[in-house]
């Protein structure tokens, strides 16, 4: 239930929207997930949502590492909720279209060697920040037991973690909430169908870009990223064992039935006998 009334709160807080004209290859949505924070029931559901995952997965961490400003407020509440250390990453100067770049990143709030660390942020970007924020938390002794992702956006933005087998959790997935909205009658299905085609044809573009071309690797790429989105188990109907019984119809034995032959009654002739009046 929590998690229906995110994707509802997020289409009517307008962080997630629909644009109504939309130039060829450019994204059909509008995306503006800070505006979560300016409504406490939705940023507190998605708390919610995030520390019951890591409940259900049993992710064991000593620190949690909030990657971006956005991602504070959330890092926050998780740390008090599981009495745990709060890290944060000031990246600013970094460049994050370099891979293993880890100049320009500092890891604040004190981290010791062998903490281990749960990174999380709101949404990603196509590029290599996260890794790289990633080689210098291990650099540093740090033991990178996975990362949140609030929203994925379902474009393959971490599909070069994917290929380095990091832990990705997703809380929310852009699929899952435009099903719902149109499932509700708050979209119509052309919008729907309209973000998955663009979403799926960024994902190729951005398995390609990172593969070169190699189409055995791009494939189980894109296996990888599917095993990545969990459904929520609310919205999952548990399968129906269904019992086939065989009914058993005994046959029925009809007996002949004699029919005893109708036997007439014979009349017999009455004789008169003659009067002889004297």
């Amino acid at each position: 239930m929590a998690r229906a009334l995110v994707y509802t709160h997020l289409f009517a807080t307008k962080s997630l929207g629909l644009k109504d004209f939309v130039p060829t290859g450019e994204r059909p949505f509008t995306l503006n997930f800070n505006k979560a924070l300016s409504s406490p029931t939705l940023f507190d559901n998605i708390t919610l949502l995030t520390e019951n995952m890591i409940k259900t997965k049993g992710v064991e961490f000593d620190k949690i590492c909030a990657t971006s400003p956005s991602a504070i407020p959330y890092a926050t509440n998780v740390a008090t909720s599981f009495e745990k250390g709060i890290l944060y990453i000031n990246s600013e100067g970094n460049e994050k279209d370099e891979k293993d770049n880890i100049r320009n990143i500092k890891i604040e709030g004190g981290m010791n060697i062998d903490d281990r660390v749960l990174l999380i942020e709101t949404v990603i970007s196509n590029d290599f920040l996260l890794n790289n924020i990633i080689q210098k938390v291990r650099k540093y002794g740090g033991n990178v037991v996975g990362l949140i992702i609030l929203l994925n956006q379902c474009e393959g933005e971490y599909v070069n973690l994917v290929s380095q087998n990091e832990t990705i959790y997703n809380v929310l997935n852009l699929y899952d909430i435009f099903n719902h909205l149109e499932n509700n009658n708050l979209i119509e299905i052309f919008h729907c169908e309209k973000v998955k085609f663009f979403c799926e044809n960024i994902t190729k573009a951005n398995i390609k870009k990172l593969m070169n071309g190699d189409r055995f690797e791009e494939e189980i790429l894109l296996d990888s990223l599917a095993k990545t989105v969990d459904t929520p188990a609310e919205i999952v109907a548990e399968p129906v064992a269904i019992q086939v019984v065989e009914t058993v119809v005994e046959p029925v034995v009809v007996e002949p039935v004699v029919v005893e032959p109708v036997v007439e009654p014979v009349v017999e002739p009455v004789v008169v006998e003659s009067v002889v009046i004297a």
